[in-house]
């Protein structure tokens, strides 16, 4: 458990748990290629870091193919916030939605809004499929997100505009969880004597 300081209070957090790049891959590439719906899910949660009810509500118009970006309509908070796509998502959702030109993005086979309970059954059973020894929930994947964001090198404030953060040190808590990871390797790949 690690002590967290927010506002002048004490805040007793634990890390949140999150998934090894290898494992992320495997999930990603677990549904077939024709529940290219679930692919999409899965993607999106990871490479665009969004919640639940942010996939739920996003609209086909929110997605600006041009610019690469999505705009996410009234987050956590209320607020509104622009998140980059990469190509090849952008490419699966166009794909995707083919005919479509209005409604929300992810809809049931019957062509319903998907529910925040039914996003979460399909992510941990893929997660088992994919032979992930934790319980893979949906914010599982943010988190994963936000941490190989940082990995990478990306800036934390890039990184908090990006997760519809208000508070700095709400994402800087990405940040312990890299540097645990940075013990780990090190220990893991000792230097030579």
């Amino acid at each position: 458990m690690t002590i967290y300081v927010a506002d002048g209070m004490h805040l007793a957090k634990t890390l949140p748990k999150y998934l090894k790049e290898r494992e992320v891959r495997k999930l990603l590439e677990c549904p077939s290629r024709e529940k290219l719906r679930d692919r999409l899910i899965l993607r999106m949660l990871y490479r665009c870091g969004l919640r639940v009810s942010e996939l739920t509500n996003l609209k086909i118009e929110e997605i600006d193919f041009t610019d690469s970006t999505l705009t996410v309509r009234g987050g956590k908070g209320g607020k509104d916030r622009l998140i980059p796509v990469d190509h090849q998502t952008l490419d699966m959702i166009e794909y995707f939605i083919e005919d479509a030109t209005s409604g929300y993005l992810i809809l049931s086979e019957r062509n319903e809004k998907l529910s925040s309970r039914q996003i979460e059954r399909l992510v941990e059973d893929y997660g088992k499929a994919a032979g992930i020894e934790q319980k893979v929930h949906p914010h599982m994947l943010r988190h994963s997100f936000a941490v190989h964001c940082l990995k990478s090198g990306m800036n934390l404030r890039t990184v908090q505009k990006m997760l519809g953060h208000s508070s700095l040190t709400t994402t800087q808590i990405y940040l312990d969880i890299t540097g645990e990871d940075v013990k780990a390797d090190y220990f893991e790949h000792p230097l030579p004597v």
